[in-house]
């Protein structure tokens, strides 16, 4: 799945929001809850390859998966016609000293946040997420920038989100090829079989 995936997205690179995917939690009442996030690459880690996005702490989706860390990510490729539907655990990158810290992923975590826009930087110094508006009273650092500058040091606001993948459903609607792609929890192996669409 991972080459197939890979193929559908260098081939989706010119196309405006081909990285946007689309990812479901589930709530504490048992609802599904989606939303779009931008997928940022992979990431090799102890536990396999995780595929990198990133979030707000203060988000909806990071209190959901503290208490279910299952998720699903819908990823469609309109100009080959090919859906992955992928399945897994969801595990959240913090800053240290933050009760997200996972030494493993730090120097990702931080690598991930110079790579950002200035407009995706400041967004992690904005109110919080889904409250009432109120004007702010101070205004965020332009960019995610000091006055000389220079990026600043990312805000325990800024989460790097890896999915580990456990499952991916395949189908390509030019030919209704379908495929099912699992992975042994035991030995991290992946095997595949091809099924209905």
């Amino acid at each position: 799945w991972r080459s197939r995936l890979q193929r559908a997205s260098d081939a989706s690179r010119s196309v405006r929001g081909s990285n946007f995917v689309q990812i479901a939690t589930v709530d504490g009442k048992g609802m599904p809850q989606v939303r779009t996030v931008v997928f940022r690459g992979f990431l090799a880690g102890a536990r396999g390859e995780a595929m990198k996005m990133i979030t707000d702490a203060r988000s909806e989706k990071v209190q959901q998966v503290q208490q279910k860390p299952a998720c699903q990510m819908v990823w469609w490729f309109s100009q080959s016609s090919e859906q992955f539907r992928i399945a897994g655990e969801l595990q959240f990158v913090g800053g240290e000293g933050t009760s997200f810290a996972v030494a493993e992923f730090q120097d990702a975590r931080l690598e991930q946040w110079k790579k950002l826009s200035d407009a995706a930087r400041e967004q992690f110094w904005w109110d919080q997420p889904g409250v009432p508006f109120a004007e702010a009273a101070s205004p965020p650092p332009k960019g995610g920038r000091g006055a000389d500058g220079e990026i600043l040091p990312p805000p325990d606001t800024f989460l790097l989100m890896l999915l580990w993948p456990q499952e991916v459903k395949y189908l390509r609607l030019t030919d209704n090829f379908a495929q099912l792609d699992s992975i042994d929890a035991a030995t991290s192996a992946w095997t595949a079989r091809r099924v209905n669409p």
